[in-house]
């Protein structure tokens, strides 16, 4: 336990409170059980450490854990957290917990709120990858969950550019851009188009700050964890082959935005049908790939998607930058970024492919039709009604329902 703490006091020594993500303020962190998800890279072992940091609490009473850590390969969680709140211990902080090393990590964290809830709070991140609704173990009713997406546009431009901007809800935007716009731009040296484009190459997850030069070939790093590690530890190894993953993933970023021929790609790739599409279905849950069905369709494990994306234009220059097409590039920016508000709510959004048109986005206060394209694109495919949008790649519009693109990256 002495080697956990040493571990934990130098991970500390590692963080910065330069900045902390909108989420950080958004956790009930009095909640005796709390799960942190999202795609590796994004930055939840920054928060864990940050929020471990501000309690300034020796390691005997608050403690970060790696739960990839030799030790959990041989010692169970369960045991560890008894002995833990029995030398006084108030607070955990548990990391990356898909790759506890045997594999019962959601029935043990059931035992520790059952038991010890009263006397320890529980804090754990884990990859997206994970299904927590069907793990055995009944965690939903136990824990309290919260999303870390990567940055958005304007939390680039405050980490990279020290612009503190404001975030915007999407029907505003959509009904003061050209206002929001202007005001943007007043009174400091803002170019939309030029950080768009540094953010589509390096922007979206946070270790550009450690490396930029090195950026891409981190990013590649963190793909192929994913692939061979966050995969098979949040599914188990027996359901799905790595190599085969690797190769769907690269098939995927060496097309725009396609809509996929399943059997012609599962021949290419030697797999089944089902099985194509459940690898598809990981690398979507893993944040690696992005999906879009036709508005309408129902949604099922084994339905065919009508259009696959890379998850963010970052994913798309590290892994084909050959490939990476402007028109792909926008409209998987805008994409990722609206997909932000779909992950809440007793209601949450849908993003859904239309019959014409790019997207079209469905929540409890509307329903918006979206065309992305060029400065120069018209609303030709969509008609021009109320609730139809050009999105346009340019600085600011004069059209009430010509928005700029960029602006859709300061909705968090």
């Amino acid at each position: 336990m002495e080697k956990l703490y040493l571990r934990s006091q130098a991970a500390l020594t590692t963080v910065s409170d330069r900045y902390h993500r909108p989420l950080y303020q958004n956790i009930d962190w009095d909640n005796p059980l709390i799960a942190i998800l999202g795609a590796r890279g994004v930055g939840k072992t920054t928060l864990l450490l940050q929020r471990l940091k501000s309690l300034k609490r020796p390691p005997q009473e608050a403690l970060y854990i790696d739960l990839g850590d030799l030790y959990f390969k041989e010692n169970h969680l369960l045991d560890f957290v008894e002995a833990y709140s029995a030398q006084g211990g108030k607070i955990l902080f548990l990391d990356e917990v898909h790759r506890y090393g045997f594999g019962s990590w959601a029935q043990e964290l059931k035992s520790i709120y059952d038991l010890y809830r009263h006397r320890i709070k529980v804090v754990f991140s884990g990859s997206s990858v994970i299904n927590i609704l069907s793990q055995q173990a009944d965690l939903s009713r136990r824990v309290r969950f919260y999303r870390m997406e990567g940055l958005s546009f304007r939390e680039y431009l405050l980490l990279q550019e020290d612009m503190a901007l404001p975030s915007f809800p999407l029907e505003t935007i959509l009904a003061e851009h050209h206002s929001i716009a202007r005001e943007l731009g007043a009174g400091i040296d803002f170019f939309p188009q030029k950080h768009l484009d540094s953010y589509w190459r390096n922007g979206y997850y946070p270790f550009f700050l450690e490396d930029l030069k090195g950026y891409s070939q981190r990013l590649n790093l963190v793909i192929q964890l994913v692939i061979d590690q966050d995969i098979p530890h949040a599914t188990g190894a027996a359901a799905a082959k790595q190599d085969k993953i690797g190769r769907l993933l690269f098939a995927i970023a060496s097309s725009p935005p396609f809509k996929p021929n399943i059997t012609k790609l599962a021949e290419r790739l030697e797999l089944s049908r089902n099985t194509l599409l459940l690898y598809l279905q990981l690398l979507e849950r893993a944040e690696l790939i992005s999906t879009l069905r036709m508005e309408s369709k129902g949604v099922s494990s084994l339905q065919k998607p009508d259009k696959v994306f890379l998850n963010n234009p970052n994913l798309v220059y590290a892994l084909a930058p050959q490939q990476a097409d402007i028109g792909a590039i926008r409209e998987t920016f805008f994409y990722n970024q609206l997909a932000s508000l779909t992950h809440t709510g007793a209601l949450p959004a849908r993003i859904e492919l239309p019959p014409k048109g790019d997207f079209v986005f469905s929540s409890p206060q509307g329903r918006y039709l979206f065309e992305i394209g060029g400065p120069n694109k018209e609303a030709k495919q969509i008609g021009t009604a109320k609730n139809h949008f050009v999105v346009a790649d340019t600085a600011v519009t004069a059209h009430p329902q010509r928005a700029p693109l960029w602006l859709f990256g300061f909705l968090y």
